[in-house]
């Protein structure tokens, strides 16, 4: 901007300038010429004047009274005075001597009376003196009209413009200080005219880069404050734009972090340029720092890579339910979505991955409960239905037949009527319909109780069952449920350990849980079946499970109901060497 004032002031003076001389120069050429015609006229007057007063009849009888009569004159006048005789011999000369002086017939001034005129002008340089002069002649003759001579006078041009040169130099300088006031005025208008406009330019410079709190605060002409009050205008709409963008952008950023599906964007040359936790977490790998790398390289799934390469290349909607194997076994549908721009044109390729592992499993434990449940009941209801007809056959007779069968109908009856009791009970849980009363409920006080109701199964197998209580633990829990767990577990541990073998129930706390431990020396659990143990209708040993009474559903209930009340349940077993069960659950109910 101060190049551009620079300029301006530039521009304005050379103009100023060029204006000023050529103004004097027409001023004092049109001054030079007025001042030289009236001077001019003035001479032609006083060439009269001077001619009416000289005595020709003298000049005619006596040419030498001449210069007696013309040095009078010159005595008045200023101007040179030159008497030429008709054959143009200089008789008299005021400034030369006559000797020394051409003929001056063929002189301009004299051509022009010759020709004529009552008075010759011209102004040349003389040959005599050298000046630039300005000549005025006229004929002189007698009373009879004979040509006596000319008279003719003379003035410096030089002296006849002085007084005009003096109005030029003053004019001059009147026009040089005009200049500078006139400088002095430009300076101050471009100034507060560019200062403004510097201000407007850093202003949207600070906008270019997205700087939206500098406001223009200058005053100057009205026109150019509307512009920085238009550019204020701007910059607010820019800021709330830009803030309702930032928004926009968390809002979206944060809703992508927190979906439960794995995003990643994948530009036009296959690059990626964002993920989500998510994402990171179901392919196993880091992408965070594989922003900018070729999505061939951060992944390691074939099938997930070549479903991207043909959804860039196809430029249409991919969808697959795969398989990844890495870093483990994870069952994912994956959407390939291009996004279009105005022009439909593809600029970014959206991947989503929905991890359904967990979904397919539920499938399936779903269709294996059908199938477990299916086979349960049919055993009992088999069973019960086959005596039932065999009795019906004739087997009524035989008392002792008949009473063998109703027990089998009963011990089956009773079966199947627990496993349906266990399946309605899951089925609450998992619905998550069970209201219990929460109180305050010692635990030994419960352990206590479930040893008194087990104690004839205790008995009949001479096992030993402790209840130890390393300390005084009361946590805010449902009676019923803490009872039926610990039913369970140690019914379970009972069930399982063989005669005069032991269990023991520990109790003890931390700082915000209850830690409940139940040990056995009993048949104890492979080790593959530990990760399925709490799984429905899921035996180690089908045939004991069946023999014991069981329905495969007790662990099944143990952990929902654990589960419900903020709790977790782990399992240490070594076959052939017991299972230990340990429990913790929060001592303040949520």
């Amino acid at each position: 901007m101060k190049q551009l004032r620079a300029r301006i002031l530039g521009f304005f003076m050379l103009v100023l300038v060029l204006f000023t001389l050529l103004f004097l120069y027409l001023i004092s050429s049109i001054l030079q010429r007025q001042a030289i015609e009236q001077q001019g006229e003035d001479l032609q007057s006083q060439l009269l004047t001077l001619s009416s007063q000289l005595d020709a009849t003298q000049f005619e009888d006596d040419l030498d009274l001449v210069d007696l009569q013309l040095d009078q004159t010159a005595e008045v006048i200023t101007e040179r005075i030159t008497f030429i005789s008709p054959e143009g011999e200089v008789i008299y000369d005021t400034r030369a001597q006559e000797e020394t002086l051409e003929n001056h017939l063929d002189r301009p001034e004299i051509q022009q009376v010759l020709e004529g005129e009552s008075i010759g002008t011209f102004n040349r340089t003389s040959e005599s003196t050298g000046e630039v002069l300005y000549y005025a002649a006229t004929d002189f003759v007698n009373a009879e009209g004979e040509l006596i001579g000319f008279l003719r006078l003379s003035k410096n041009v030089e002296e006849m413009g002085g007084l005009t040169d003096q109005f030029i130099q003053t004019l001059a300088l009147f026009m040089v200080i005009s200049i500078l006031v006139a400088l002095l005025f430009t300076n101050y208008w471009t100034k507060r005219i560019s200062d403004p406009i510097e201000k407007m330019k850093q202003i949207t410079e600070r906008l270019r880069i997205q700087d939206y709190s500098s406001r223009y605060r200058e005053h100057s002409y009205k026109e150019i404050d509307e512009l920085g009050l238009a550019i204020n205008h701007l910059a607010m709409n820019l800021d709330y734009q830009m803030q309702e963008i930032n928004q926009n952008q968390t809002q979206l950023k944060e809703l992508v972090n927190h979906l439960v599906i794995g995003v990643m964007v994948v530009d036009n040359y296959g690059n990626i340029s964002m993920v989500n936790p998510v994402m990171n977490e179901i392919v196993g790998e880091d992408l965070y720092g594989k922003i900018g790398m070729s999505y061939e390289e951060g992944l390691h799934s074939t099938a997930l890579i070549d479903l991207i390469t043909r959804a860039i290349q196809e430029r249409s909607l991919q969808n697959k339910e795969t398989t990844l194997l890495y870093p483990e076994e994870k069952v994912v549908d994956v959407n390939v979505v291009p996004i279009l721009n105005q022009s439909k044109e593809t600029i970014n390729h959206i991947v989503l991955l929905y991890d359904i592992t967990e979904i397919r499993r539920l499938e399936k434990v779903r269709t294996d409960f059908v199938a477990n449940v299916s086979h349960e009941l049919r055993t009992p209801i088999t069973a019960v239905k086959g005596f039932a007809e065999t009795l019906l056959d004739g087997a009524l007779e035989d008392e002792e037949v008949l009473v063998e069968f109703l027990k089998i109908i009963h011990k089956e009856s009773t079966r199947l009527d627990l496993m349906v009791q266990d399946i309605l009970q899951l089925s609450r849980l998992e619905q998550h319909k069970v209201r219990g009363v929460i109180q305050d409920v010692r635990i030994k006080d419960v352990a206590d109780e479930v040893r008194n109701i087990l104690h004839q199964k205790v008995d009949l197998k001479q096992i030993t069952l402790n209840v130890v209580e390393k300390e005084a633990v009361v946590m805010e829990i449902d009676r019923d449920q803490l009872k039926q767990i610990l039913i369970n577990l140690i019914g379970n541990a009972v069930t399982y350990t063989p005669n005069k073998g032991w269990i023991g129930v520990t109790i003890d706390r931390t700082d915000h849980e209850a830690v409940i431990t139940v040990s056995d020396n009993g048949l104890g659990i492979p080790k593959e079946s530990q990760s399925r143990i709490f799984e429905r209708f899921y035996r180690v040993d089908k045939a004991r499970s069946r023999n014991a009474g069981g329905t495969g559903l007790g662990l099944a209930i143990v952990k929902w109901l654990i589960e419900n009340n903020q709790g977790r349940i782990t399992l240490d077993s070594e076959e052939n060497k017991g299972s230990t069960f340990t429990i913790w659950l929060p001592l303040k109910h949520e």
